[in-house]
């Protein structure tokens, strides 16, 4: 039996499917993922001042006591800049804030006028994670954006926890970053997702995977200015909107969190260079140019349906 459930959650749409032994057990799940949902929101949300990372963001370079999950979250984040040289960057707080997505996208000014200058990314080499103590440190004139990371994680340790507690089988979505684990639905051969084209709104292909996860980034989604030329995806080299010739990227990997990561630094590359990466990383995906047109990376052919 399964049970589905959509809401909205860390400002974005979240779709949990959970596969259990019985209807009730799959909408206990089901209810059990959104209510953690919730909480790591409330954990986690640059747009509420009480959140961990709003608390670490205005600690002015002292060192925070966290939750374990936001330790995770800071851990991964740094791990995947690390990993990418720098393309991925979760220190562009301030490079979004001054190209005027201060607030909530749903409740940000769509025709404000363009920076006269933008802040480049400081990066994340001092940032300090300390388990023993339990803290986070992050330095002064250092801020901590989660974005699509907070999302990615946050699939991959609600699917795991689903199937600690007993569920045959569990798919969490948040706003495209998407989870997949055990058992799909019954009248599936396996977790069928749909990857949609970020320009037509078509769908580029139906993957078909075992387990696994998917994170798919487009400047198309979240576009503002009044000729809409600013758009989340920020370069941290320069602070500014990025230019690379891509609409979007897709990324399919075994971990959500990995896949945002790469998902990221590949539309920075741009079409060749982020081909180039994913395949050096040994990971599939597929980016989109601005002209629509379609690149693969890896064997997509194996997950197609």
């Amino acid at each position: 039996m399964d049970a589905e459930l959509e809401f909205r959650v860390m400002g974005t749409t979240a779709h949990v499917l959970v596969v259990a032994a019985s209807a009730d057990a799959a909408r206990v799940g089901a209810e059990r993922a959104r209510d953690r949902l919730d909480e790591l929101e409330a954990r986690w949300s640059r747009f509420l001042p009480t959140s961990e990372v709003s608390v670490l963001n205005g600690s002015g370079g002292a060192p925070v006591v966290v939750s374990a999950e936001t330790r995770t979250l800071v851990e991964r984040a740094v791990e995947g800049s690390q990993r990418t040289g720098g393309r991925f960057d979760p220190t562009v707080l301030d490079s979004l804030v001054a190209l005027g997505y201060d607030r909530d996208y749903d409740a940000i000014d769509r025709d404000s006028p363009a920076p006269a200058t933008t802040i480049p990314a400081p990066g994340c080499a001092g940032i300090v994670v300390d388990r023993v103590v339990g803290a986070v440190r992050l330095p002064r004139g250092v801020h901590f954006d989660p974005g699509g990371i907070g999302k990615g994680l946050a699939a991959d340790m609600v699917v795991e926890e689903l199937l600690r507690s007993g569920v045959d089988g569990a798919c969490v979505n948040v706003g495209g970053d998407l989870r997949a684990e055990g058992t799909p639905p019954a009248d599936a051969p396996a977790w069928v997702i749909d990857v949609e084209h970020p320009i037509t709104g078509a769908s580029v292909v139906h993957l078909q995977m075992a387990a696994g996860a998917v994170a798919s980034t487009w400047r198309t989604r979240r576009v503002w200015g009044p000729d809409a030329e600013r758009h989340h995806l920020v370069d941290p080299a320069t602070g500014a909107s990025a230019r690379s010739g891509l609409a979007g990227t897709v990324v399919i990997t075994a971990r959500a969190w990995w896949a945002e990561v790469l998902a990221k630094a590949a539309f920075l590359d741009g079409a060749e260079a982020g081909v180039a990466r994913l395949e050096d990383h040994g990971v599939s995906g597929y980016l989109i140019d601005d002209a629509g047109h379609v690149h693969t990376a890896g064997s997509v052919e194996a997950f197609a349906a």
